[in-house]
């Protein structure tokens, strides 16, 4: 019975890694996104 409730914690702790992994990346390119435009937007007021 605990060998099966540590299994079941070993799979949620993976999802939960794989979601923050994810997650993280989303950010990641949102913030360029972010940054590229605020630089194109800079370079043509000048």
């Amino acid at each position: 019975m605990v060998n099966f409730f540590l299994q079941v914690a070993l799979i949620m702790t993976l999802i939960f890694f794989v979601l923050m992994v994810g997650l993280f990346v989303c950010q990641w390119i949102i913030y360029f996104r972010v940054e590229r435009t605020t630089l194109k937007q800079e370079r043509q007021r000048k």
